[in-house]
């Protein structure tokens, strides 16, 4: 089966092709798949995504965009074997960077992979019959994890749910400390995370709405209503419920800007147009 889109040069070929509602898709991309492919709903392929392996399965609200001249390359060496798969969860973001496929990799939802993030499932050089190492191993990274800029995974290493990797770290054996920041080459924990009390939930939530209001002073918009009342925000005609990150109600270019600007805060609540930040400055 083949995808294609000739003005973009976009070229999506696998043996079973699954492409979600409401996919888009920027310029010259290509993903060649021996087997499945499939992408979820409400994603976005951005500029330059190269891609060839085994297989790939990629959740609803994929999202990937480099912001330079480089793009986003998977596979690599051991692509052409029937172990290269990639499989990544829900509402995952990407921009540059390399995902080897020597072995799996599994990523799992809501994980960030940073500009120049590199993934790697193998390594060798010299004879293994003169001593020399010589590692191919699955990655895997759980739920809700950001991987900072320019960090390298090595083979074999599967981090938890609920961390935060530094930039520049190079993460050589497994983090499996949840809740956590982890920095460093190699990466060590540097800082273990703590909730804060529903009190101080009420406190930042109330400080967010003042920071929006401020910065629509500098826009054009028309007047409009705002209220916090954790875990709730009703702004319009939409009530936002930041803990378990759901949404119901209307959706205006007011609201849209508002769902865009506390995504900043890590508060990200999904829309199927994404999120829009497309006001006027004054």
């Amino acid at each position: 089966m083949i995808f294609q889109d000739k003005d973009k040069n976009v070229h999506i070929e696998a043996e079973e092709l699954i492409l979600g509602d409401n996919l888009k898709y920027g310029r010259d991309i290509y993903i060649k798949v021996k087997g499945t492919f499939k992408i979820g709903d409400n994603s976005f392929i951005g500029d330059r995504f190269k891609a060839t392996a085994e297989e790939i399965i990629i959740g609803d609200y994929f999202f990937n965009v480099p912001t330079d001249s480089r793009g986003m390359f998977i596979g690599g060496g051991g692509s052409n074997f029937p172990y290269s798969k990639l499989k990544i969860g829900h509402r995952c973001v990407c921009h540059t960077g390399h995902i080897n496929l020597a072995s799996p990799v599994t990523i799992g939802d809501d994980v960030g992979l940073s500009h120049d993030v590199d993934i790697i499932t193998h390594g060798f050089w010299a004879s293994v019959l003169e001593g020399y190492p010589r590692s191919f191993k699955e990655v895997k990274i759980g739920n809700n994890v950001i991987i900072g800029w320019k960090t390298v995974i090595m083979t074999g290493t599967d981090i938890t749910d609920d961390t935060v990797i530094g930039s520049h770290s190079t993460v050589t054996k497994s983090l499996l400390e949840k809740k956590a920041i982890y920095a460093g080459t190699p990466a060590k924990l540097i800082k273990r995370i703590e909730e804060p009390s529903v009190a101080q939930k009420i406190s930042m939530l109330r400080d967010i709405v003042e920071d929006f209001n401020h910065l629509m002073s500098h826009y054009s918009v028309p007047k409009f209503y705002i209220e916090a009342n954790y875990p709730y925000i009703k702004i319009n005609n939409l009530t936002l419920d930041v803990k378990q990150l759901t949404y119901e109600g209307e959706h205006d270019e007011v609201t849209d800007a508002f769902r865009d600007f506390i995504r900043r805060y890590g508060i990200r609540i999904f829309a199927p147009q994404g999120f829009l930040f497309k006001l006027n400055r004054k």
